[in-house]
């Protein structure tokens, strides 16, 4: 086996200075190839002192080597994140077991055998000695803070549009500067959070005003006779295009129906019940605070459409049920109201209801749960389970 050799030095070697160096070392020159390279520290400059290293799975390798472009984001009191297009990472610092030396252009042994006997010597700069380098791991995309800046210009009519500063207007590059999340992950949470583009502009819809544009499309159905499988989006926007923005009707109607039936070349529609029978439930919610349970899904099945069947499961993550009481109560408690801060929000949590089955308690923490750390994992870390009346239940960890 052939063995190039390496030094480290900071002038310049003639080769009968190498060969004392190898004969020193008990090498013997037969063994090595033919040109040394010696290893000198260059001169320090800002450039060099901004290098990192960076350990690259599968994945960001090939990134790198397709020519796509890789993004640092966080603010000064957040932890850096890596995205791709399509994949966040977070990223950590990590020592070195040894310091590790960065040489461009440094030959390996193949390289180093010109086949010529006289001994040649190469000098080989260290641009950089690293004793750290970032360890990268698949994450969840950070993206919490994103319904609460929206929200700060939430759209409430033309007529108010006044009241709304428009230096926190955002544009989809503005947000994306600043969420943790890469652009195929954030594009769709701006499809979860039922976000629209009104002019250059990415705004949520303020509560209120939806509920009166989802009402106006809802009138529609016993105004026309229409059944509910048979809804006709050309009728709804002409009836109401006078009343509402083209865009903002066009997105809400799509975020509310999907495609049906088709008959004689039209396209009918049908809405989503899960959805128009879970935002009436958060209306009816909003208006104080607890209820009656019964008086409750009665007010609730009475509110939605005609054929339309509500049901208890609809309430997951935007209400607490107490059947214990008497007589049992509900009251409204949105998981996007709890803080961002898994302690705080399982403290909050706890304090709003002492005991909770698994499906009540899902819909407030799934979203903190991965491949690695499921639901049951975390409560398993941050609750204690016990059994009430055969069911299992889950409390804080540590009750007084």
């Amino acid at each position: 086996m052939e063995f190039t050799r390496v030094e480290f030095e900071t002038a310049e070697r003639t080769p009968d200075e190498v060969r004392k160096v190898i004969k020193t070392a008990k090498l013997h020159e037969s063994e090595l190839t033919d040109i040394t390279q010696v290893l000198r520290f260059a001169e320090q400059n800002v450039h060099n002192l901004n290098l990192k290293l960076m350990l690259l799975d599968d994945n960001l390798l090939q990134e790198i080597e397709a020519g796509n472009q890789l993004i640092f984001k966080g603010d000064v009191d957040e932890n850096a994140v890596l995205c791709t297009q399509s994949r966040t990472y977070d990223i950590k610092e990590a020592e070195t077991s040894n310091s590790l030396h960065l040489v461009p252009d440094l030959l390996f042994a193949a390289s180093t055998d010109d086949g010529r006997p006289p001994r040649s010597i190469v000098h080989k700069d260290i641009l950089n000695t690293f004793f750290t380098y970032y360890e990268v791991k698949p994450c969840k995309p950070r993206l919490l803070k994103l319904q609460k800046l929206l929200e700060e210009t939430s759209y409430r009519g033309l007529e108010l549009e006044y009241e709304v500063d428009k230096t926190k207007l955002l544009t989809y590059e503005g947000i994306f500067d600043v969420i943790q999340a890469s652009r195929a992950e954030l594009d769709e949470e701006l499809v979860r959070l039922q976000a629209l583009k009104i002019g250059e502009h990415y705004r949520l819809l303020d509560f209120d005003y939806e509920f009166r544009i989802l009402s106006y499309m809802l009138d529609l159905i016993e105004e026309n006779s229409w059944p509910l499988n048979k809804i006709s989006r050309e009728v709804t926007l002409d009836s109401l295009k006078d009343l509402v923005p083209a865009c903002i009707l066009e997105a809400m109607f799509g975020f509310y129906t999907m495609e049906s039936v088709e008959e004689g070349g039209t396209q009918y529609y049908q809405y989503k019940e899960d959805k128009v029978c879970r935002f009436l439930a958060r209306v009816l919610l909003k208006s104080a605070g607890k209820f009656n349970l019964v008086e409750f899904m009665q007010a609730w099945r009475d509110s939605v459409p005609e054929g339309m069947i509500t049901h208890k499961s609809m309430l997951a993550g935007i209400a607490i049920t107490d059947e214990s009481s008497q007589p049992p109560v509900i009251w409204g408690f949105s998981a996007s109201d709890l803080p961002e801060d898994l302690n705080q929000r399982f403290k909050i949590l706890f304090q709003a209801k002492p005991k909770w089955t698994l499906s009540e308690i899902s819909p407030y923490i799934e979203l903190y749960a991965t491949e690695k750390l499921n639901v049951n994992a975390l409560l398993t870390k941050y609750a204690r389970a016990s059994a009430q009346d055969g069911v299992r239940v889950f409390s804080a960890k540590h009750m007084k």
